[in-house]
């Protein structure tokens, strides 16, 4: 039996490579096009002709690949890209416009601090103006936010339900972001910048240190002019962990660590001399994971990524996506230490749906006495007196799926009232007061009606992974 078994797997080998390189060869050719489009004058037309050809190509080639013997082998070499298929489509089809194959195209990189958390992961911390023209990369400024000047009122007209729900704090720059709906915090972002700067900007891109880690895994590390070395397996810990200790008298210079490892990463990146497959495996768990987000001014282009994860965009289509986001509102940088544990479980199936989802928060902090004070500050309002070193008070919203209602919810430390009820973008929407001492932990339980389709959840993109486990019984 093993012997028919292993010839069945050589066959289906031989036909998938010869398959794959009948299909492989038309995406090389179409995209070598779409890459001459972009780079030279070429008619807009003809770009997104060659996107068209080749997304068709790329689309048979995945319908190969997704054959279970294929997915099988090829997964097991990591080389099987399939959960970020929706994104690959989406891109190639915008890229005659992102790539600024017609025109220049000019975006803010927000560089976020996830220790902080915000809606779509972290405070910006750091900053890029870069252009792209012909597919070219040119940075014209980096800075960090100590540079950036905040408003007293958002300086673009924001939905009713936005304002009741963050009031005018999205006015500054570490809080444009607090809802994890990507095209709110961009848009601000980008006028907080034509307002200081008189410069229009077409666009953002969002990235954080955990993304770098990634992409240095295929570039090789970077060397800082100080000669300390940056590397995929310190990156992380170096800007948020130790840099607030090595700069704990000198907030300045601090920051101007985090611009100089952008700028030494984006210095790499533009030499394109990267490992390919490692690079797109890098690619691939951030856009996974969030930490690769794209707002696009251009509505061709905003439109051909709005329904993949790399627009940020949260959907108001018919959904069963579950979101638990933290909010720092204690100024500290706690978040690089806490731990979440997401459950969901579907309770009844049929026209009434019913889902729970509990989130357990976890401080693990189990040193505050060796923490820099910057680390933790407790800048909250009606913060006790009395409070404990290393204690994080934050907010928890739970969003449900779409037009979906909130039915119960209850806190593990409080009795009563577990929180505000609210809304954002067609999801009912939970807001709790989370305060843990280093070592506590507590957990918030919402049951929702509604939702259509399979369980999901998309999850914030912090440090520590969020541990998360669906049961969901009902059949699609």
């Amino acid at each position: 039996m093993w012997q028919r078994v292993a010839i069945a797997t050589a066959v289906a080998l031989v036909l998938f490579f010869v398959t794959a390189a009948a299909l492989v060869i038309p995406i090389a050719l179409n995209a070598r096009s779409l890459i001459h489009d972009i780079k030279s004058e070429a008619p807009s037309a003809k770009a997104r002709k060659d996107a068209a050809e080749t997304d068709t190509a790329l689309s048979r080639f995945f319908a190969i690949t997704n054959l279970p013997i294929i997915k099988q082998l090829i997964t097991a070499d990591g080389l099987n890209f399939s959960q970020i298929e929706p994104e690959l489509h989406g891109a190639i089809n915008a890229a005659p416009f992102l790539l600024g194959g017609q025109k220049p195209q000019t975006y803010l990189i927000a560089f976020q601090n996830p220790a902080e958390a915000r809606g779509t992961g972290g405070i910006l911390g750091a900053y890029a103006i870069i252009q792209v023209s012909h597919g070219q990369i040119s940075v014209l400024r980096t800075g960090s936010n100590a540079a950036l000047q905040s408003l007293q009122q958002i300086p673009i007209k924001m939905p009713a339900e936005y304002q009741k729900l963050y009031g005018t704090d999205p006015a500054i720059w570490q809080n444009s972001n607090l809802s994890p709906h990507l095209p709110y915090g961009a848009k601000i972002w980008m006028a907080l910048w034509e307002k200081q700067y008189n410069q229009h900007l077409d666009g953002v891109i969002v990235v954080d240190p955990i993304f770098l880690s990634y992409i240095l895994n295929a570039t090789q590390p970077i060397t800082l002019s100080s000669g300390e070395q940056i590397t995929a397996q310190n990156v992380v810990y170096k800007v948020l962990s130790e840099a607030y200790k090595k700069y704990a008298s000198n907030n300045d210079a601090r920051k101007q660590y985090l611009v100089d490892i952008l700028n030494a990463g984006l210095a790499k990146i533009k030499t394109g001399n990267y490992q390919k497959i490692t690079l797109l495996q890098g690619l691939e768990r951030a856009i996974w994971e969030n930490r690769l987000l794209i707002f696009s001014n251009d509505s061709r282009a905003e439109n051909a990524i709005a329904e993949t994860r790399l627009s940020g965009v949260m959907q108001t289509t018919p959904n069963n996506e579950y979101r638990a986001v933290v909010e720092n509102i204690d100024a500290s940088k706690l978040d690089y230490y806490l731990a979440r544990t997401v459950t969901i479980r579907s309770l009844t199936c049929g026209l009434k749906r019913q889902s729970k989802i509990t989130v357990v928060l976890s401080n693990t902090v189990t040193n505050p006495q060796d923490l820099p004070a910057y680390v933790l500050t407790r800048a909250d309002k009606n913060k006790p007196k009395n409070a404990v070193t290393g204690a994080h008070h934050f907010k928890l919203f739970i969003y449900g799926p779409t037009n979906s209602s909130l039915i119960s919810a209850s806190n593990s430390a409080t009795v009563g009232s577990a929180g505000g009820v609210t809304a954002e973008r067609n999801r009912p929407l939970l807001v709790t007061d989370i305060d843990l001492n280093p070592g506590e932990s507590e957990a918030v339980i919402a049951a929702f009606e509604g939702g259509s389709g399979r369980i999901t959840f998309h999850d914030q993109p912090l440090v520590i992974p969020t541990a998360l486990s669906i049961s969901d019984h009902c059949r699609m």
